[in-house]
């Protein structure tokens, strides 16, 4: 009877510590997997489960020979041979398979314990090109920190990006966030909407642009009233915009380059004829636009109103940079330029961990220094509330305050500004930066004690004013353009859907750049398969006046197909710019757009003949380059594929890049370019 009892208490106590052990370790190996990263996770989870059902197997062989050590069954006996013939064997072997168990059992049963997260609220941002990493910085940071208030679950998920130009921006916000219909040259029909390559995203709740003259653009849009700055305060609606105030401030500043003399203060660049002068687009960026602004204003107080559009036609073909990184990009590197661009992107190309991306595939120019000056303007970064409807959820209006006071906050917390802080390089709304400071200070120029004074002396509405002043100069100083679009048709456009997708959308881009006095003129190549009509193009559209072009022409550039297989490159390139030389225009840009592989039976032009043509020539030719398909390896740039490497040595031939979604990119400005002579 004691025998008995004690064998019941045995197996009582083998299988509570069984149940225990199952348990615990159910929730030991759930926690642990739960807070392993992902993808170390997903391996050493799939690992345990093959493991734990291997060990439970064995342990329960193991346990069942031990207690059958006089089995009948001579392969038991065996077994439990080798196993201690001790009460303690059985705990040790029940512990085992109670810990096998449960890592068998944690993937299912952890799910059903632990509380799910409901779905976080999205919160949309849309912002400018130059502000999207250091956004995304600060919306991390706010996730974060609203996971650690809500006990562990992410209640927000605040979306970042940058939805183009500032002039792409405005048209979508007057237009429900959608692109206008394309407007058909020569007609007064509309086409179908054209999106551009760089795609919108979701409708933003929230948009962030450089500065608040961009905002005044959009207040009270019918009679472009320019409100006071008193106004400009919480709760102001203005056409569905509702402006919250600055997030972070950044100085416009003089980029010289480090031979630029000391004692030679960078003013009016219509002063310096015998220096470079380059800048983002005034159309496109508020630094081109305040650029402008400073130096109207300077002339017009210095009673030098007739200069304005004289000084404005030096930057007349400058306009293809849509962002202080991009003109940064495209500096040349061997001219003496002043730039004008923001502290903040000149301070992140001085810390970029690779200064050479698909975008800048030469990379930024390091030899520039900041100087500065309590004339030029600061960028504001402001926060507008995009009210799209009277009546939104509670979730997402909870949420959206949270948001609006985080990033209101954000602007005046020291520590976001200093190196390590998700705003360096920036400047507070009071004006002070440690890490732009730093800048400052590491060439000579620091004007840590000067530049909060300048910061509240800050009037956006007054630059707004002069920013309008400058753009109507920029206008009036262009020439007419002469433009020859080149489209290449060839299969080889059509080894990738979205070449071709790319070669549209810049042909496009370019059309609806052109204004009334342009001239353009529209090819496709090669004209045929064979004969001499595989070395030659076909004339789409004369060279004509803008509003002398043919309805329907967008919608029948939309319809083109890669159809014929040879590519005549150089043939086309060659009797464009001979086209072009007969118009006589001094700032003609032949503008060739191709994947830059050639293929055809015949050897056709040499490079050398096509050189000799160019040399004699003032004409211009810009590639867009679409990507080179099956042709282009992973790591190589548009530009580099085929023939375009070769044609790129000579000076007047320049390439851009139209792949991975930046063919309104390389298209933009060209007009603008064929209007400067530069």
């Amino acid at each position: 009877m004691t025998q008995t009892d004690q064998r019941g208490t045995t197996k009582k106590s083998k299988s509570f510590i069984f149940v225990a052990a199952t348990v615990l370790s159910s929730f030991f190996i759930a926690l642990w997997q739960e807070f392993l990263g992902q993808t170390l996770g997903a391996l050493l989870g799939d690992l345990l489960w093959v493991g734990s059902l291997l060990l439970f197997s064995g342990s329960l062989i193991l346990l069942l020979a031990h207690a059958q050590r006089d089995s009948p069954h001579e392969g038991l006996r065996l077994v439990a041979k080798t196993l201690p013939d001790s009460p303690v064997t059985g705990y040790v072997l029940t512990v085992l398979a109670g810990i096998a168990a449960a890592a068998f059992l944690a993937p299912w049963i952890w799910p059903i314990l632990r509380p799910a997260c409901p779905i976080p609220t999205q919160i949309v941002v849309a912002t400018a090109t130059d502000s999207e990493a250091v956004l995304r910085a600060a919306a991390d940071k706010y996730e974060i920190m609203r996971r650690d208030e809500n006990g562990g679950c992410r209640p927000a998920d605040v979306v970042v990006y940058s939805a183009g130009t500032t002039e792409v921006v405005q048209k979508t916000l007057q237009n429900n966030w959608q692109l206008p219909t394309t407007a058909e040259p020569g007609s007064g029909s509309t086409g179908p909407s054209y999106l551009i390559d760089r795609s919108l995203g979701a409708k933003p709740h929230y948009w962030i642009p450089e500065s608040t003259v961009e905002y005044l653009d959009l207040v009270n849009p019918v009679d472009k009233r320019i409100i006071k700055s008193a106004e400009l305060d919480h709760n102001e609606e203005a056409g569905g915009l509702e402006y919250l105030g600055a997030t972070r401030l950044t100085p416009l500043v003089w980029a010289v380059p480090t031979t630029f003399p000391h004692d030679v203060e960078p003013g009016i660049p219509y002063d310096d004829p015998d220096v470079n002068w380059a800048r983002p687009g005034l159309r496109w960026t508020s630094v081109g636009r305040l650029h402008g602004a400073h130096q109207t204003r300077l002339l017009v107080e210095d009673d030098r109103i007739l200069d304005v559009e004289e000084a404005e036609a030096r930057f007349v073909g400058d306009e293809g940079a849509d962002s202080s990184a991009a003109l940064l990009c495209r500096l040349d590197t061997g001219s003496d330029t002043v730039a004008l661009v923001s502290e903040a992107a000149l301070y992140r190309a001085y810390h970029a961990s690779d200064s050479v991306s698909p975008d800048c595939p030469e990379g930024i120019r390091t030899d520039l220094v900041p100087r500065y000056s309590p004339d030029l303007p600061f960028l504001d970064h402001p926060l507008i509330r995009v009210n799209w409807e009277t009546v939104e959820p509670d979730d997402i209006t909870k949420e959206r305050r949270k948001f609006e006071d985080f990033l209101l906050d954000l602007a005046d917390d020291e520590e976001a500004y200093r190196s390590s802080g998700v705003y360096a390089g920036y400047r507070s709304v009071t004006g002070q930066g440690a890490a732009a400071a730093e800048l400052a200070a590491g060439h000579g120029v620091s004007r840590e004690g000067e530049i909060p004074q300048w910061a509240a002396q800050f009037d956006a509405v007054e630059w707004f004013s002069w920013a309008t002043r400058a753009k109507t100069a920029h206008e009036k100083a262009a020439e007419p353009a002469t433009v020859l679009l080149a489209f290449d048709r060839s299969t080889s456009m059509a080894s990738l859907p979205q070449q071709f997708d790319a070669a549209r959308t810049a042909a496009t881009t370019i059309i609806r750049d052109l204004r009334e006095q342009d001239r353009f003129g529209l090819w496709s190549y090669p004209a045929g398969d064979t004969g001499a009509a595989a070395t030659t193009a076909a004339t789409l559209v004369d060279m004509v006046h803008r509003d002398e072009l043919p309805q329907g022409l967008i919608s029948a550039v939309e319809g083109l197909t890669p159809i014929y297989r040879p590519t005549p490159l150089r043939e086309v390139i060659r009797d464009g710019v001979l086209a072009l030389e007969k118009e006589q225009a001094p700032q003609a840009v032949l503008v060739v757009i191709t994947d830059g592989v050639r293929i055809q039976d015949d050897p056709g032009l040499g490079q050398e003949e096509l050189e000799r043509v160019l040399d004699e020539s003032d004409v211009r030719v810009r590639i867009i380059a679409v990507g080179g398909g099956a042709q282009q390896a992973e790591e190589q740039n548009a530009c580099e594929v085929g023939l375009l490497p070769q044609l790129t040595e000579h000076p007047n031939v320049e390439c851009r890049a139209a792949d991975e979604g930046r063919a309104d990119e390389s298209a933009r400005g060209v007009a603008e370019e064929a209007r400067g002579g530069r």
